[in-house]
C-alpha cells in the first residue's frame, strides 16, 4: 500500500513562457498566451518593439508624411509663404520621429488607463495596472505586421492611407466621401490587434471572453466615430 504524504506534494505551476513563445503565442494562441503574460506580467521589452517600430515606420516615411501635411497645411493656410513651409518641414524632421517614440508610449499608456478604469469602476472587476498594461503591450506586436506592410506600400502609393483598411473597396475618387473616410477607420489589422487585446483584458480580469470582446470592441466604435468625426469636420 503506497502512502502518499500530503505535506509533500504542492500545486505544480506551468512554467511561463519565454519571450519568443510569448511573441510567437500573440499570432498563433492569444488566448493562452495573454493568460500566460497576466500570471507573470512583462511590459518593457514588447513596449520597446512597438516603439521601435513605430520609429522605423516614421523615418521611413518621413517625407511622405511631410510632404501630406505640407498639403494640408495649404489648404487651411494658402497664404503660407515658402519660407514658413521650410520651417515647418525642418521642424518636422526632427520632430516626427520623436513623437513617434513618444507618442506610442503615451497611447498605450493611455490605452492601458482607459482599460482599467472600464474593468475597474464599470465593470466591477480588480487587476493591477502592471498586469492589464503588460497585456496591452504585448498585444501591440500585432501592430509590427501593419508596419511592414503599410511602410512600403504607403512609400510605393505616395499616399499615407493604410493598405489594409476597407478604405480600399471604393474608386480611387472617392476620397472626399464620408464613407471613404469611416472605411479608412476600419483597419482589418486594427481589428486583429484589438481582438488580442480583448483576450488581454479577459486574462487580466479573468471575465469572460464575450464580455471582454464586447467591451474592448465598443471602445474601438467609439474611437473610430470619434476619427471619422474629426477627419471630416477638418478635411
Amino acid at each position: 500500500m503506497t502512502y502518499n504524504d500530503p505535506s509533500s506534494s504542492s500545486t505544480v505551476t506551468p512554467k511561463s513562457k519565454s519571450f519568443v513563445e510569448r511573441l510567437i503565442g500573440v499570432f498563433t494562441s492569444p488566448s493562452a498566451t495573454m493568460q500566460d503574460i497576466a500570471a507573470r506580467p512583462s511590459w518593457l521589452i514588447p513596449l520597446i518593439l512597438v516603439c521601435v517600430s513605430a520609429l522605423a515606420f516614421s523615418l521611413y516615411t518621413q517625407d511622405l508624411i511631410i510632404e501630406t501635411q505640407r498639403t494640408e497645411t495649404l489648404k487651411r493656410n494658402p497664404n503660407m509663404t515658402e519660407e514658413q513651409i521650410a520651417g515647418m518641414e525642418k521642424v518636422m524632421k526632427i520632430t516626427t520621429p520623436i513623437f513617434a517614440v513618444l507618442g506610442t508610449g503615451v497611447f498605450y499608456l493611455a490605452i492601458g488607463g482607459l482599460l482599467m478604469f472600464t474593468g475597474n469602476i464599470l465593470l466591477g472587476g480588480q487587476t493591477k495596472f502592471k498586469t492589464l498594461f503588460s497585456t496591452v503591450c504585448w498585444s501591440g506586436v500585432i501592430t509590427l505586421v501593419s508596419s511592414l506592410i503599410n511602410a512600403p506600400v504607403m512609400k510605393a502609393r505616395g499616399v499615407m492611407e493604410s493598405a489594409t483598411s476597407l478604405a480600399g473597396l471604393l474608386p480611387s475618387g472617392d476620397s472626399k466621401s464620408v464613407l471613404h473616410t469611416l472605411l479608412s477607420q476600419i483597419d482589418l489589422l486594427n481589428i486583429w490587434w484589438v481582438a488580442v487585446a480583448g483576450f488581454g483584458f479577459a486574462a487580466a480580469y479573468k471575465f469572460s471572453t464575450k464580455k471582454s470582446m464586447i467591451t474592448v470592441f465598443v471602445w474601438w466604435a467609439i474611437f473610430v466615430a470619434i476619427g471619422v468625426a474629426v477627419k471630416t469636420m477638418t478635411s
